[in-house]
């Protein structure tokens, strides 16, 4: 299924350094959550694991399932912890949301360092990790200026201790 929306970080739209054009968000993150259905856009889990949807003409239908959720911006990364909540990163603010099994959304982290947080992972230590990965000043993407792999290092991971607790089928 093709993306709809325009990646982006800094507020600015990312385009494809080989090609020019625009590049979209298509399905990257998936998380699972404790009742074993998933937010933002969900599909129930059991269309994902039933054999007969696997063969080609089945998984055209996979689509039919899939239900919008909850409106998010261009992000890098999401974690779910053990009450069904996804965290995820804004590219465009440097944010970090948490966003409720309800669909409500609260701001956890507000930060300029927090550029392009990928593959966020909530540790057993009840610690959210962040990696500052900075992908969009990378080779795959036009910057503003057109300036390629402006990243600046070291790349940082940061955390966030409270209290947190990784989804059991995260960690199996």
């Amino acid at each position: 299924m093709l993306g709809s929306r325009v990646l982006s970080a800094k507020s600015h739209l990312l385009r494809c350094s080989s090609t020019g054009q625009f590049q979209y968000i298509q399905a990257d993150q998936l998380e699972v959550s404790p009742g074993g259905s998933g937010y933002m856009s969900r599909i129930e889990t059991e269309y994902l694991l039933n054999e007969a949807l696997h063969n080609n003409s089945m998984a055209d239908l996979l689509p039919n399932y899939v239900e919008p959720f909850a409106l998010t911006p261009s992000t890098g990364g999401t974690a779910i912890d053990s009450n069904g909540k996804i965290y995820y990163s804004d590219g465009d603010r440097q944010e970090i949301w948490v966003l409720a099994p309800n669909g409500t959304t609260s701001l956890l982290a507000r930060d300029h360092r927090l550029l392009w947080i990928d593959a966020l992972w909530l540790g057993t230590q009840q610690r959210l990790w962040m990696c500052a990965s900075q992908l969009n000043r990378g080779d795959l993407f036009l910057p503003p200026g057109n300036q390629i792999n402006t990243i600046k290092k070291p790349i940082y991971i940061y955390t966030i201790d409270d209290g947190r607790r990784p989804h059991t089928l995260d960690h199996t």
